[in-house]
């Protein structure tokens, strides 16, 4: 999906916050992303070289904060004047309450005063996240198909 206005608002309850957070802190996005995605352990090691690889080649990782507690994500990396927001996620019992719209919202903002023209995301065709980002103006750029092939 694509986004190509204008700086949005940003909002987010009272008590939450949206922070950059330096690599030192990568722990903090990990514990969230491989809970949300569930990806397994293992991948833990390699995922950290490539964020924090991504994050010295300019890529900004967010949390979003509710009462001081972390519990979403996002992750922004700018090339060729084209934002891709990615590892938008947000911890299940905190859903439903505007923070992966928050840390989209944001990610769209920083990616515009970066000078980006283009904002991208990919997702999944018709479920929430789809109808949350629409919400927020992206449109659908194209569409891809995958194919598995089980053993």
């Amino acid at each position: 999906m694509v986004y190509k206005g204008n700086e949005l608002e940003e909002k987010l309850s009272p008590t939450g916050e949206v922070r950059e957070i330096p690599e030192d802190e990568l722990d903090v996005a990990d514990k969230i992303v491989f809970t949300v995605f569930e990806f397994p352990d293992e991948w833990k090691k390699k995922w950290d070289r490539i964020m924090i690889d991504w994050m010295r080649k300019g890529g900004r990782y967010y949390v979003a904060y509710v009462d001081g507690k972390p519990v979403g994500t996002s992750f922004l990396f700018s090339l060729v004047k084209t934002g891709g927001i990615f590892n938008v996620g947000t911890l299940k019992e905190y859903r439903k309450r505007g923070i992966a719209t928050a840390l989209t919202i944001h990610a769209v903002n920083e990616s515009i005063r970066k000078g980006n023209d283009t904002h991208t995301l990919q997702t999944d065709k018709g479920g929430n996240a789809e109808r949350l980002y629409k919400k927020i103006g992206f449109v659908t750029d194209h569409t891809a198909s995958w194919y598995v092939k089980k053993l």
